[in-house]
């Protein structure tokens, strides 16, 4: 369906600081994350009123790389062994007196420590429904860039690591439903087009092979990753069912017209393949659910397992490590406002976050957070 857009304001940048780790007492909520870069493991979260990203290494432990109130926490994060990408969100202009000015937002990118400079310049529209609009490949970015004025978006690819110049893959109108999620890996580049995605060698400079998603005719909701040669893992599931019913896992390679069906259901569309590996949260019962790594074939190996009151946060997975976040929740309540005021009720909840860390090969994983939330929105 056509995506609306809304035009704000034009922008202007507003710099991140790092700054000290939030204090214990602090509600700690994780939005993004965990993300692998390399062995290093980076998430983002929001305590004191501002967003911070975070950077655990097996050398250093944890510690801030950013903290900004313009940190955009609910919009993915890209990391590679040396780059970081992360969106900002900011006032698109000093707010008048009893006025608030919309948001607009930016891209930046950097060494995993910073500084970080910007990647792609300030917007001033907005898609409700971008899904990830920033991958990274070792110093190479693929991105989502927004033409407000003339109501279209790109594909873009740069090598960063080289200097190298944004060179632009695809182009369509705001309204297209095209390029709402993006992957890279190797010289591959993947985007959505409406129910398709398309593969594209930024090499030889051509679409290397097109995959339709789901069965003719029926709208899917579908979340796709990219390996190095050019295998595409696809997790999707009826528009109807969506947010309740299982997922189908299917794989395809550039060498083949043909999707690979895997035997097993997912929980959620988010997904990812590496070394001949597909990553995703296995449909157990409704009640329960598993992080696996299945091969092509029919074999999974259990990373971990789910049932109330712990839940599967998040998850990344790059062929050789897994990391994921997974909250345990100790508390549930209603929050409703006093009679005549107009806001609805809320769910609340209380409990820990835990971010965890394991090589395939490990039969035990290593918790290298633990993060408390407060009073936190329902997920």
């Amino acid at each position: 369906m056509p995506a609306a857009f809304v035009v704000v304001l034009a922008a202007f940048v507003v710099a991140g600081t790092g700054g000290a780790a939030p204090r214990a007492q602090e509600s700690r909520v994780v939005w993004q994350g965990p993300v692998l870069a390399g062995g290093a493991v980076v998430w983002a979260e929001e305590s004191g009123g501002a967003g911070a990203l975070h950077l655990w290494t097996g050398r250093r432990g944890d510690r801030i790389v950013y903290r900004s109130k313009s940190l955009a926490v609910t919009r993915p994060i890209a990391a590679s062994p040396t780059l970081l990408a992360f969106e900002r969100t900011y006032p698109s202009c000093p707010p008048p007196p009893g006025h608030v000015c919309p948001d607009g937002a930016d891209s930046v990118i950097g060494p995993l420590t910073g500084p970080f400079r910007t990647l792609a310049g300030p917007r001033t529209c907005f898609l409700p429904a971008l899904g990830n609009a920033l991958a990274l490949d070792r110093g190479v970015a693929a991105y989502l860039e927004l033409d407000c004025s003339r109501q279209r978006l790109r594909v873009v690819v740069r090598d960063v690591a080289r200097g190298g110049r944004p060179r632009v893959l695809r182009e369509a109108p705001l309204s297209s439903g095209c390029c709402r999620d993006i992957a890279l890996a190797g010289k591959y580049v993947a985007w959505s087009d409406e129910r398709d995605v398309v593969v594209y060698d930024r090499l030889a400079r051509r679409v290397a092979y097109r995959a339709r998603i789901g069965p003719v005719g029926i709208d899917v909701d579908f979340d796709f990753d990219l390996q190095r040669d050019g295998k595409l893992a696809v997790a999707f599931r009826l528009v109807e069912f969506a947010r309740t019913g299982p997922t189908t896992i299917v794989w395809r390679s550039p060498s083949s017209q043909l999707l690979n069906l895997l035997p097993f259901r997912g929980r959620d569309t988010h997904i990812t393949i590496a070394g001949d590996h597909i990553a995703f949260e296995r449909f157990v019962s409704q009640e329960k659910s598993a992080l696996v790594v299945a091969d092509l074939g029919h074999r999974a190996l259990t990373v971990a397992r789910f049932a109330q009151p712990t839940r599967l946060r998040s998850f990344d997975f790059n062929g050789q490590r897994i990391s994921w976040a997974s909250d345990r929740v100790t508390d549930r309540r209603v929050d409703c406002p006093p009679p005549g005021q107009g806001r609805p009720c809320v769910r609340r909840e209380s409990g820990v976050t835990s971010i965890s860390l394991r090589t395939v090969t490990a039969r035990v994983p290593r918790v290298i957070a633990r993060l408390r939330f407060t009073e936190a929105f329902a997920r």
